[in-house]
């Protein structure tokens, strides 16, 4: 038997809080009304908002973004209200082109200031390798030229006799 759909119960609940929100909106003097339904701070509705407004569970919000029945009942109350609807974009401005812009060079920059000091941290392990390496080949250096000035010493003191 399959389940039986949870979209009547909820788009039943979504058009009394509607009807509430338009009717508060409608009370409000002319001049100065403002919208009633949760905004986000762009000017879109709030659709998580109106979610917990009308007690959804958090696995039932995705009905109010991707059923059309509900989204169309939403986006009617916003266009009444002024209000931009679900999934509207923001007609981005000159100004807002050149901060997107700034942003995207400061992350291309940053990009690759990281990426030089990952490059840097590598090259600088690598030198310490070498110099570890290069050191050991001198200490060894060392050891045998303080080896044989000690027996050169020898034989100039006449420690060190060869018979030919």
């Amino acid at each position: 038997m399959a389940r039986p759909s949870v979209l009547p119960g909820i788009k039943a609940r979504l058009e009394a809080w509607l009807d509430q929100c338009e009717s508060d909106y409608m009370s409000q003097p002319e001049e100065q009304r403002q919208p009633t339904l949760p905004l986000t701070p762009d000017g879109k509705v709030n659709v998580r908002a109106v979610a917990q407004a009308i007690d959804l569970k958090p696995t039932q919000e995705k009905y109010l973004f991707e059923r059309d029945e509900l989204t169309q009942l939403i986006n009617c109350i916003a266009e009444g209200q002024g209000v931009l609807s679900i999934g509207a974009r923001v007609n981005p401005t000159g100004a807002d082109k050149a901060i997107k812009q700034r942003l995207i060079l400061q992350s291309k920059t940053v990009q690759e200031t990281s990426q030089a000091a990952v490059e840097a941290i590598s090259a600088r392990e690598e030198l310490l390798v070498r110099i570890q390496s290069l050191s050991a080949d001198l200490a060894a250096s060392k050891a045998e030229n303080e080896r044989l000035r000690a027996r050169l010493q020898e034989v100039e003191q006449g420690v060190w006799v060869t018979i030919q």
